[in-house]
């Protein structure tokens, strides 16, 4: 009997298991307007509808208190997982100098929205499972390997942000994702950033140099791409960030993909795939949301 009801423990677990996954799976792949390219974070409609009526609360809140937005000083901790497949810098061992200046970079990124990571542990994992396999969960085994990983893993609460470096070895276009703040309440396991190890300050990627932690740090506090729907629609619903038909490469400045559509791409945005030393910044309104996002979710 002892055998059995352990049996049926076990079972009851992994059914339980696998529907949460496929729940996750559903909610990243129905109505989910198709990211593409070096950023693997998913636009969903149900993340979109719980953050704008959450941000419709926290507007009502501050009319009614007659407050504006909250731009005193805001200071995450940060926990970093370097997640390696073996100890050499090509199986995603990274130098702690690598680490150290990426803070600073992504410290540098967000002065002008009074937002700071302080950082508080840097963890190695050495599994090569991980390293090279962990990814945005499209899949019901990717979700569950996501969630496992987390669960055993991630440290702190919806307050702290931890980063995981790994390989994206068998997704080699992706650079990094991560998940929306609407995303924390029913799957807290998943929240936080994943980034490509040699995407940091003196790593060996051609192409980025601290900005992709920036980037996914922008959809951990709320934000869209900036060529999120194209010409059409409500765009990434910044108004300051004028409409874009899809993703910058290079530093076009003057490249403007929606000609009916007032201003030129916003290539200077973090939130757009332009080049390093090219998005430079996120808008006062982009900060704005953000802002609105951390009363919202992350407070």
């Amino acid at each position: 009997m002892r055998l059995n009801a352990a049996l049926l423990l076990s079972l009851s677990i992994s059914i339980i298991e696998v529907l949460a996954a496929h729940s996750v799976v559903r909610r990243m792949t129905d109505d989910n307007l198709a990211h593409g390219g070096e950023c693997g974070t998913p636009y969903t409609l149900k993340d979109d509808e719980i953050m704008k009526t959450a941000f419709e609360r926290v507007e009502r809140e501050r009319k009614q208190q007659k407050r504006q937005v909250n731009l005193n000083p805001i200071v995450f901790d940060l926990h970093v997982a370097v997640v390696a497949a073996n100890m050499t810098y090509n199986g995603g061992w990274v130098p702690a100098k690598h680490i150290e200046d990426q803070v600073k970079v992504l410290n540098a990124g967000y002065l002008d929205a009074g937002v700071s990571f302080d950082l508080k542990s840097v963890r190695r994992i050495l599994s090569r499972r991980y390293h090279d396999l962990l990814n945005v969960p499209e899949t019901d085994e990717q979700a569950i390997m996501l969630s496992n990983y987390g669960k055993a893993f991630r440290l702190g609460d919806v307050k702290t942000l931890n980063v995981n470096l790994i390989g994206f070895t068998t997704d080699p276009e992706t650079y990094g994702f991560a998940l929306p703040p609407s995303f924390y309440a029913e799957f807290p396991e998943y929240d936080g950033a994943y980034i490509r190890f040699d995407s940091l300050p003196g790593g060996a990627s051609p192409v980025r140099q601290g900005s992709t932690l920036i980037h996914e740090v922008g959809h951990w506090l709320s934000l869209w791409h900036t060529f999120q729907n194209g010409c059409e629609g409500f765009g990434d619903e910044i108004s300051d960030t004028p409409a874009e038909a899809g993703p910058a490469t290079g530093c076009p400045e003057t490249r403007d993909s929606c000609p009916l559509q007032p201003g030129l791409d916003p290539v200077w945005s973090y939130m757009d795939y332009s080049a390093e030393g090219c998005r430079v910044r996120f808008s006062p309104m982009q900060i704005d949301r953000m802002r609105t996002a951390i009363d919202a979710f992350r407070s």
